[in-house]
């Protein structure tokens, strides 16, 4: 169960060995290394029910993300404000995910088209990836990447996939990261006629900032619900009687 392995996650960073590290935002958090998420998702949409989401946010970025777009405003038009704080005054972001996604290296190299491609010809490729990390281009963007890295595996008709993250915020970030993920892998099966089946992520510096604390111990001390069933048809999401928690804020570091 997705929820049962995300509060375990927490728990681990907030009472395991973590690391007590200072971070580019001066807020300061505490760090495990290389931690992970394995799930199903063949049934099952990996959102969680112990607090509210909005299936808004990550509908809208994975929109944003496939796109090709690095301009907040049409974020902004469907009430998606998280990328605000690192737009100039235009809104731009410079040549962020969708941008290394679609025109990688500002060159012209689709990915997504290529990845479709290479699942549809030769399924049993070992090069089904997409990296998001490009050296050439960091100083152009308001923040590098921290998804960065997916790659694709067929095993009959299920499509399995993995992603790499360079930097989790577990509290606020993850959850709707792992959202994404999971449509990434709708969108690409639908599109090679391949069952999205099992996601495995891995976070490398997983970290829950300091000003978080009392935010992820309410959320740990709420219930939450059976698994979410969904169906994905014709590109949309529906998901099966999703009530979620309550808000629990937590300021994002910026």
């Amino acid at each position: 169960m997705y929820e049962k392995k995300y509060r375990e996650l927490l728990k681990e960073v907030m009472t395991g060995f973590s690391v007590e590290r200072n971070d580019r935002t001066g807020v300061g958090c505490i760090s495990q290394f290389a931690l992970g998420i394995n799930i199903d998702v063949d049934k099952y949409f990996p959102i969680l029910t112990g607090k509210k989401m909005y299936p808004m946010i990550f509908e809208s970025e994975f929109e944003w993300f496939i796109s090709g777009h690095t301009n907040v405003k049409e974020l902004q038009e469907k009430g998606n404000t998280i990328w605000n704080e690192w737009a100039d005054k235009a809104g731009d972001l410079g040549p962020v995910y969708g941008h290394q996604l679609r025109n990688f290296n500002s060159q012209g190299y689709d990915q997504l088209k290529s990845v479709l491609n290479s699942l549809k010809n030769d399924p049993d490729s070992r090069r089904h990836i997409i990296s998001l990390w490009n050296p050439n281009q960091l100083h152009e963007m308001a923040l590098p990447p921290c998804y960065l890295y997916f790659q694709f595996f067929v095993d009959g008709n299920n499509l399995n996939m993995f992603a790499l993250q360079r930097s989790a915020d577990l509290f606020l970030g993850v959850p709707y990261d792992m959202a994404l993920f999971t449509k990434i892998m709708l969108y690409v099966g639908d599109r090679v006629g391949l069952k999205p089946k099992n996601l495995d992520v891995k976070f490398i510096d997983a970290h829950i900032y300091k000003n978080h604390y009392d935010a992820v111990n309410t959320y740990l001390n709420e219930p939450y619900m059976a698994p979410i069933e969904y169906t994905y048809e014709k590109g949309i999401l529906t998901l099966k009687n999703y009530k979620p928690g309550k808000i629990i804020k937590a300021p994002v570091a910026i």
